[in-house]
């Protein structure tokens, strides 16, 4: 019977997920209550919770979220976008600088936080700029679930398929095969949005993106993002650093030189941020710690569901995917991707599926079948509002502001164009490439 109290559990998780809102429980919080309940009902001991917890992703994330809190805190990721922004002379190029402007940001700067990032600046320019909010927010929304397929940093489901799959190059490798298909989809998810709203964007932009921006920048009134130029060069310094750690650890592996993985080079970079700034304590506090909450509580479910055989009953209705074939294991990931992912969404989806994986035979050599687990799950954001985490935030922090995002139905009306269009691309380069 442990198998139906593991699923009651994560039935119960995912109302409290939905529900947010009504039940006022955050999802960090919902994700802890479950693996406190798979604990205390017995589905898994005190010990295999603590051994659950994948430490090497915990660690990364307080890496890569202080780096970003840095960033953040020395106005970098703001005079980034400004600069971008002042780039655009008509509502098209508005568009365009969303979905692949700040896609390609979220490829190397995790996609939650260029969500928090862009929503108060899609807010304001759409204001003043007389377009419709619901536009760059969905623009936000596609763009930044795109973009982060492109990296094993890009988004938390990447990183686990990086260290779980044991890739000998995942930086490198997913770089060099998800790139290019990456790119290729956020240029036609733009023209799939601009053809979309063509009939609700203006002619012309009224006000200078740039100018707009400026002037809220000037009406912040506890300065909480600012330009200080010393810690803001210090933060890009660290941040170069760090992403050139991500390719040369993985060469000194190759030669047995050193053993650096993703997380350690993430921690080396926190290590010289906090050595060298003089904002360390704002630093750290600005560190979303909720995120980490929730990634130590959802190794506890999943590895629970996964020793009760709660998986194999969600999973069941779908075949296994076989290492020796390369189709039949392609279609099925991908199949299983899009659907479960907007059970699930997509992290607690990918954290289960690679118990599966792993359990059919799949290693560090099956690089194509990772790599479409990454890219379709990522993906399967863009099918619903459900199938990414990230697409909440967007809702939740411009309802916060008082602007009504988008709806679950206009997000899958053109959403499922989007992700027919930029599954095919992904999949078929994958197929034909590797």
């Amino acid at each position: 019977m442990q198998e139906y109290v593991a699923l009651g559990v994560f039935a119960l998780v995912y109302v409290l997920i939905i529900g947010r809102r009504r039940f006022k429980v955050p999802i960090w919080a919902a994700m802890l209550i479950g693996a406190a309940l798979m604990v205390g009902l017995q589905v898994t001991g005190i010990s295999d919770a603590f051994r659950a917890v994948n430490l090497e992703v915990i660690a990364f994330l307080f890496g890569m979220f202080s780096i970003v809190s840095a960033l953040e805190r020395a106005g970098v990721l703001k005079m980034i976008a400004v600069r971008m922004l002042a780039r655009a002379r008509t509502p098209a190029q508005l568009l365009m600088i969303f979905v692949i402007g700040m896609g390609a940001l979220a490829a190397f700067l995790v996609n939650d936080t260029i969500a928090l990032l862009g929503i108060p600046l899609a807010v304001h320019v759409a204001r003043h700029a007389r377009i419709k909010p619901a536009i760059l927010l969905l623009a936000l929304a596609f763009g930044i679930t795109v973009g982060s397929v492109m990296t094993p940093i890009g988004n938390p489901q990447n990183l686990l398929i990086a260290i779980d799959s044991g890739m000998q190059f995942p930086f490198v490798t997913f770089l060099l095969y998800l790139s290019v298909p990456t790119m290729a989809n956020l240029f036609v998810t733009y023209l799939i949005l601009r053809a979309y709203f063509r009939k609700e964007l203006p002619e012309a932009l009224e006000r200078a993106p740039a100018e707009v921006v400026a002037e809220e920048e000037g009406e912040e009134e506890d300065g909480g993002v600012y330009y200080n130029h010393r810690q803001a060069r210090l933060a890009i310094y660290i941040t170069i650093a760090t992403l050139a750690g991500f390719v040369i650890s993985e060469f000194l592996h190759v030669l047995r030189v050193a053993d650096f993985g993703l997380s350690i080079v993430a921690m080396l970079g926190a290590a010289a941020l906090y050595a060298l700034s003089s904002e360390r304590t704002q630093i750290l506090k600005k560190v979303d710690y909720s995120v980490l909450v929730f990634f130590a509580a959802m190794f506890v479910v999943t590895s629970a569901m996964w020793q009760s055989g709660a998986i194999a009953i969600i999973t069941g209705w779908l075949p296994d995917p076989s290492p020796a074939d390369k189709a039949q294991s392609l279609g099925v990931i991908t199949a299983a991707s899009l659907s479960l992912s907007q059970v699930l969404s997509n992290v607690p989806f990918v954290a289960l599926y690679d118990f599966v994986m792993t359990e059919s035979g799949f290693g560090s050599g099956h690089v194509a079948q990772w790599l479409m687990l990454a890219a379709a799950s990522t993906i399967a954001g863009n099918l619903t509002i459900l199938g990414a985490a990230s697409n909440v935030i967007v809702i939740e922090a411009a309802e916060a502001r008082g602007v009504r995002a988008f709806s679950f139905f206009e997000f899958a009306k053109v959403g499922s164009v989007i992700t027919a269009a930029n599954i095919a691309i992904y999949y078929a380069f994958i197929t034909l490439v590797l």
